[in-house]
């Protein structure tokens, strides 16, 4: 069987200090309602994967690891409020982006199986016409670099630089 052939990756980022809240069987009211609460707190989602269904709506919302406290108590809130199911937290995670996704639509599907193979589940994937986000737990992320290394040419530099940028809702609103 011949090898192969290698996938090209021409950018990747990573960002960590994050924490996953899984919100599970909820109605889109409430989804909607838990939004509504974090822009008044001023907590920012830097990844966000819905799937709604006859059952309600499955959430994985990534926030920063300071925000957790606050993101599952106004959750919590609202579960007990309405009898909705409880939300989960999972944290350390950590968030990889590859893009732009010059190997077209294989990546994503190649990446899981690379993923898979040394024994790593994603606890969260979004892809997009032009980037992929995989959201692993943090302690993964060298067995996840190892992996996909093995599949994929990546940029220089054996692991993605530290991500230093956070986009911050501005206190100021604006009007239209």
């Amino acid at each position: 069987m011949p090898a192969m052939k290698r996938l090209r990756i021409t950018g990747w980022k990573q960002r960590r200090n994050l924490s996953l809240l899984a919100v599970k069987g909820w109605p889109w009211a409430g989804v909607n309602a838990l939004a509504g609460a974090f822009t008044q707190a001023r907590i920012n989602l830097p990844f966000l994967l819905m799937h709604g269904g006859k059952g309600g709506v499955r959430v994985g919302l990534c926030l920063e690891t300071a925000n957790s406290p606050q993101a599952l108590a106004l959750a919590q809130e609202l579960a007990q409020a309405h009898g909705w199911p409880t939300p989960r937290v999972r944290e350390p995670v950590i968030a990889l982006t590859f893009y732009p996704l010059a190997a077209g639509m294989a990546l994503p599907a190649q990446a899981l199986a690379c993923l898979a193979t040394v024994g790593l589940k994603p606890l969260a994937l979004g892809t997009s016409l032009a980037a992929m986000t995989v959201i692993l737990p943090e302690d993964q992320l060298a067995a996840a670099v190892e992996a996909l290394g093995s599949r994929f040419d990546l940029p220089p530099g054996g692991s993605p630089p530290e991500e230093q940028v956070s986009v911050v809702q501005s206190p100021l609103s604006r009007e239209g």
